[in-house]
């Protein structure tokens, strides 16, 4: 018997209890042996290895906290002048440069009120009033506008800010000529900034001042070079955004990665909102809070309905003159909205999101604020990439909408916060207004803290045991290819779900290929548990709120849903429904054009990804798992007939690829062929006993009885008896024309390639 075979029966009886098995063990700690944890059947683990693993899976060590001094913030010596206990006026002393600052308390900020104007004077008072440059570590600004990115920009020392959107960024550079955009293209303002351009940049005299967007860090700090960190300030600017948004944009961790690259006075994450942080690298930072005397009061207008789109309209007609902000995080709610307003009203209407969204806000698209930081339209909605970071020097009645009936535009009390923010001017809100709805019904954890150590423990189980098998199995072939099926399902054990919606990762590979728990996830993760909770009833939310803020009123509305108004919401999703199908057909259009000049691969996909729409996205990502094993026109097509469908129709037609794909020779393949006759019909029963054992033994799996006869049609075309049974008709049910890579007959971990369930 040959060594592939010999393997392949060892692997056969690691099904899924194996692997729950395997899961579940405990972690070995100093005192105990991984050999007397891990016994799979292979030689003792020596003394010496056992040490070596013990090793490398302990957490690495964290730094120490590294307080701010008064050199850290000011440029020059502080002074100040001695006040002697007999009360009289002493020596002019200055304060060590090394003296310990942990805070800046009671800072003015904003224009005083009347009572004390004639003290303070008229001036508005912002952060470069009080210190020359950014602390470091993370720092809590409690409110956004208060000039901390103008002061490291104007601070004396080189400073790399990160801005979570490339909007933001450039928004920043178009106010400060001496900073350098570093991220793609903004249509019609600027094209992408070439590695060239930032070295001519970094070559000037003078301050380096580099603003960049998150995905495009890695590339510039490739130029500058990990041995020049220490000349640089690294700024992370709206930290909070990064926790929300990297589920959807996981390249955003790896700025923590670069971040922690970084000496640690060489580096500082801003927010106005501050939440925890489950990476433990960055509980260890300097915490540095900032207070103010002087806070923006908030008195708002409460308002639960079970029709956002009517409340919305009632209080935006009840303004018929002055500005109106409506943050809302959806495009297509928002044009419900415009296209139930009169046709005056709806010329008096703009919406300001991404370049990304264009098409879907048609001729209401506005790019950017109008002259002078103010509205561009008297009525004016906005989507997620202008609730931070952008400054609005304008008065306008505001209107912040949360919808849970989609994740996405669900708002947690930050992002209410961050919206309110906005508004640069004084006594710019002229009202503000929050309008929800409720879910009814949610799975509340009694505790976020003891969730959270489950998530994290979760995803430091499956990456010691990950780790624990690349050890234990290195230099040893069987025991590699052992492990490396072991691995593919361990890592299924690292996902959470959140009220029923996408799996969300617990671990990924950061910028040096290690895997690692995905903290920014596992934060979102956090974060959407909890606030589920505050939409379960509508009082739950007035009862967190009023915390925060003065709640004038709160008010409970019901609508009925209108014939008028389910013509337009259907009108405006099949609208939407048509614009995301050119996008599909224009990124096909695309990788045919790709494949014709030879540039489909990888790396092209990849971009082509980063910069798509999240239905695209899907598409491609489908794409890119597929198209190197079957003809690109069958697969296209394929792909097209599935583009509105859930996963497991893309489960099906992953799984009828890569039957096709296997080696003619493959055991797999054999096995399934000696199993079933064609034309011959097979009950359900009999599909199971057939494929229970055979599916064990090569896809190391045990099915739910139904998901047996599922692959089977995966496998061959068949027809359905009147009896319920299934003949079996042909192989490539899916009329594949062509194979292009094969998977190799040697090839023993094949759930690299199927998805099972």
């Amino acid at each position: 018997m040959s060594i592939e075979d010999e393997l392949a029966k060892e692997i056969a009886g690691l099904d899924s209890s194996f692997i729950d098995e395997l899961y579940n063990l405990q972690i070995p700690d100093e005192k105990t042996s991984l050999s007397e944890v891990i016994t799979l059947g292979t030689t003792p683990v020596s003394e010496e290895h056992s040490k070596e693993v013990k090793s490398s899976i302990v957490e690495n060590q964290l730094e120490e906290t590294v307080p701010n001094t008064y050199g850290d913030l000011h440029d020059a010596p502080v002074e100040y002048i001695e006040i002697l206990s007999s009360g009289k006026v002493g020596e002019t002393k200055t304060i060590p440069q090394d003296t310990v600052i942990t805070s800046l308390d009671n800072l003015l900020f904003g224009r005083a009120s009347e009572v004390i104007r004639e003290e303070v004077g008229d001036s508005f008072w912002n952060l470069a009033d009080f210190i020359d440059k950014m602390p470091h570590g993370i720092i809590d600004k409690k409110i956004p506008g208060i000039g901390a990115t103008t002061l490291e920009i104007n601070s004396k020392r080189n400073s790399i800010i990160v801005f979570p959107t490339k909007a933001l960024a450039y928004g920043k550079h178009s106010k400060h000529p001496n900073t350098l955009y570093v991220g793609s293209e903004i249509k019609g303002e600027k094209e992408k900034v070439t590695n060239q351009q930032i070295e001519e940049y970094l070559a000037k005299d003078g301050y380096k001042k580099l603003l960049v967007v998150a995905d495009s860090l890695g590339r510039l700090l490739g130029i500058i070079g990990k041995e020049n960190y220490k000349d640089y300030f690294l700024m992370v600017d709206e930290i909070d955004v990064l926790q929300t948004d990297n589920n959807f944009r996981p390249q955003l961790e790896n700025v923590i990665d670069y971040y922690l690259m970084f000496p640690s006075k060489n580096r500082c994450m801003v927010t106005a909102t501050m939440k925890e942080f489950s990476n433990p690298h960055l509980k260890t930072e300097c915490r540095f809070p900032i207070t103010w005397k002087y806070n923006t009061h908030r008195n708002i207008d409460l308002l639960h309905t079970d029709n956002v789109t009517q409340a919305v309209i009632e209080k935006v007609i009840s303004h018929p003159t002055e500005k109106v902000f409506i943050a809302y995080n959806s495009i297509l709610q928002i044009r419900n909205i415009i296209s139930s307003l009169d046709e005056e009203t709806r010329k008096e209407c703009a919406i300001l999101c991404s370049e990304a969204s264009i098409k879907e806000a048609g001729e209401y698209f506005a790019p950017k604020l109008g002259d002078n930081n103010t509205l561009p339209a008297r009525i004016n909605f906005a989507t997620c990439c202008y609730f931070t970071g952008i400054d609005i020097e304008d008065s306008y009645h505001l209107i912040t909408v949360s919808d849970v009936r989609r994740s996405h535009s669900m708002l947690t009390l930050d992002r209410m916060t961050q919206i309110h923010g906005r508004c640069r001017k004084d006594n710019g809100i002229l009202s503000e207004t929050i309008i929800y709805n409720t879910l009814g019904y949610v799975s509340v954890m009694e505790s976020m803290e003891k969730y959270t150590a489950t998530l994290l423990n979760k995803a430091q189980k499956v990456l010691k045991v990950l780790e624990s098998a690349d050890t234990i199995s290195q230099g040893d072939y069987t025991l590699t290819e052992l492990f490396a099926i072991i691995k593919e399902a361990i890592r299924e054990k690292a996902q959470e779900r959140i009220a029923g919606n996408e799996l969300i990762n617990l671990t990924r590979k950061d910028i040096y290929g290690k895997n690692v728990p995905a903290y920014l996830n596992i934060d979102y993760i956090i974060e959407r548990t909890d606030l589920y909770a505050s939409y379960f009833m509508p009082e739950t939310l007035k009862e967190v709120l009023s915390k925060q803020v003065k709640i004038i009123s709160c008010n409970s509305l019901n609508y009925d849903v209108s014939l008028e108004q389910n013509i337009i919401e259907k009108t405006n999703k099949d609208a939407q429904n048509k614009l995301t199908d050119s996008y599909i057909q224009e990124a096909i259009d695309n990788i045919k054009v790709l494949s014709t000049t030879g540039q489909l691969n990888d790396n092209t996909l990849h971009l082509y990804i980063r910069q798509s729409r999240s239905r695209t996205k899907i598409f491609l990502e489908r794409f890119i798992k597929l198209y190197k094993y079957v003809d690109l026109d069958s697969l296209l097509h394929q792909l097209w007939e599935i583009r509105t469908s859930n996963s497991i129709a893309f489960k099906n037609l992953n799984n009828a690829v890569m039957y096709w794909a296997l080696d003619e020779e493959h055991p797999f393949k054999v096995a399934i062929r000696r199993s079933f006759t064609l034309n011959k019909s097979y009950s359900a029963s009999e599909t199971q006993d057939r494929l229970t054992s055979i599916v064990q033994y090569h896809l190391h799996k045990a099915l739910k009885p139904r998901k047996y006869v599922a692959l089977l049609k995966n496998m061959y075309a068949t027809d359905r008896t009147s009896r319920n049974k299934y003949i079996i008709r042909s192989e490539n049910p899916r009329d594949f024309k062509g194979h292009i890579s094969r998977i190799a007959i040697k090839e023993n971990n094949l759930l690299k390639y199927f998805m099972l369930q």
